[in-house]
């Protein structure tokens, strides 16, 4: 079993609480942008309660679907992300309901550096998948609001 000296525990440490901590941004961030979607739709069905020129319709229309592609990937993003192996964090604790006894021995075998350094692994591919999703769930968003805005400019106009 190998030994790790305090700073290297130290250092995974800081490095796991700051993982955690973006996995709680990234869930903040999706939540905070699904309202937009409650606004666009807003906009939407204050526009269809009149008659629309045909290329302002066609435009709400386009508008539409990077819109509710945007929710689906702000949705993914908070959706939460349990293993199906059940190999890491409360899904492997819960395998030992009926031998806890096994789980300390575990825990016992495992030096705590490598313990936190797998979860540091395993939660940041998690925040790395969240914030992927937000960001492309952003950019449809600015997609569909800008296509908002041509229509209600064309609505305007027309």
């Amino acid at each position: 079993m190998t030994s790790y000296d305090d700073q290297v525990v130290a250092r995974i440490d800081r490095a796991q609480a700051d993982v955690a901590d973006q996995l709680r941004r990234a869930d903040t961030k999706a939540a905070t942008l699904l309202p937009l979607f409650g606004g666009f739709l807003a906009g939407v069905v204050a526009l269809t309660t009149r008659s629309l020129p045909a290329a302002a319709e066609t435009i709400l229309w386009l508008a539409a679907a990077p819109m509710a592609f945007s929710v689906l990937l702000l949705l993914s993003a908070v959706r939460p992300r349990i293993s199906k192996r059940g190999r890491y964090g409360f899904a492997l604790f819960a395998s030992y309901v009926e031998r806890p006894s096994d789980l300390l021995e575990q825990f016992q075998n495992e030096p705590p550096a490598v313990a936190l350094a797998v979860d540091v692994c395993r939660l940041s591919v998690i925040a790395q998948a969240k914030y992927a999703d937000v960001r492309r769930a952003v950019d449809l968003l600015y997609i569909g609001l800008l296509l908002l805005g041509v229509a209600l400019t064309v609505t305007a106009v027309s």
